[in-house]
């Protein structure tokens, strides 16, 4: 993607994004889903209203806020289901403006980034080892530390497990992840998705016992070059307030805002 004008290259790191809730849905166990009409919808494997369960996205921005969010309702009302609404600041201005006129309510934001070249893989000391995905035994590890990881930020330590329950499906061509071991026990990981000529690094975690040895940085690391090697020209990610400073640092820009709105009631 070099060469290409910045808007490109920024609706491709946000195509990964969208192709991350498509993932999302293999991953989890059981998940029901629709995507038609300029809607995508994932239900998930429980009520939880998770980041990548319960919510909806808009896919087509012609399609008008209010017949979105009819459609989004008439998928998971059946259910029984509260839903979010994602929405990225390029392409849902009018669409977070209904939004907030409707009483819906803003629950989070994230930068979503992006880099086009691979970055600097920082050295680790001899407590540690990182490993590539191979077998199960690596995807469980890092489902662990993803769990124990996300509980600390306020997420129920059974979503981890909910959102990443097809454990084979993580050891697939598009997906590459690493785990980083401190003598020998699970600490950090970080996974990278390939889509149509981009790639996304996401469930980036370190648990607290490991936090400040920047195992969390060198996971994304080679998960952002993982993307490259696999022949992505851009790879993206959303950060959290404490990653910024650090994707920013390795040379990630910012590209977007992401934002959360939780249905009213």
């Amino acid at each position: 993607m070099k060469n290409l004008p910045a808007r490109l290259i920024e609706d491709a790191a946000d195509a990964n994004l969208i192709a991350s809730y498509r993932a999302h849905l293999a991953w989890q166990q059981p998940c029901e889903s629709v995507e038609a009409g300029g809607l995508l919808a994932v239900a998930g494997g429980n009520r939880f209203p998770g980041p990548y369960k319960n919510v909806a996205v808009r896919i087509d921005g012609t399609l008008a806020p209010k017949a979105f969010v009819e459609r989004a309702q008439a998928f998971f009302g059946p259910r029984d289901r509260k839903f979010s609404v994602i929405t990225r600041g390029r392409y849902d201005a009018d669409l977070e403006s209904w939004l907030l006129s409707a009483g819906y309510e803003r629950k989070s934001e994230s930068p979503c980034l992006l880099v086009e070249q691979p970055v600097a893989v920082r050295a680790v000391d001899d407590h540690v080892r990182i490993e590539r995905f191979a077998d199960l035994g690596h995807v469980r590890d890092a489902v662990t530390v993803s769990a124990g990881a996300f509980e600390t930020l306020g997420l129920p330590v059974e979503e981890a497990h909910t959102m990443l329950a097809r454990h084979d499906r993580l050891l697939d061509p598009d997906v590459a992840g690493f785990v980083a071991y401190v003598d020998g026990v699970p600490a950090a990981t970080a996974l990278t998705l390939y889509s149509d000529g981009a790639a996304g690094v996401y469930w980036v975690a370190t648990l607290p016992a490991s936090r400040g040895r920047g195992l969390g940085e060198v996971c994304t690391a080679l998960a952002t070059n993982a993307g490259f090697e696999r022949g992505a020209g851009v790879v993206t990610l959303q950060a959290s307030p404490m990653g910024l400073p650090i994707y920013s640092r390795m040379g990630y820009r910012r590209c977007d805002q992401l934002r959360r709105y939780r249905q009213p009631g």
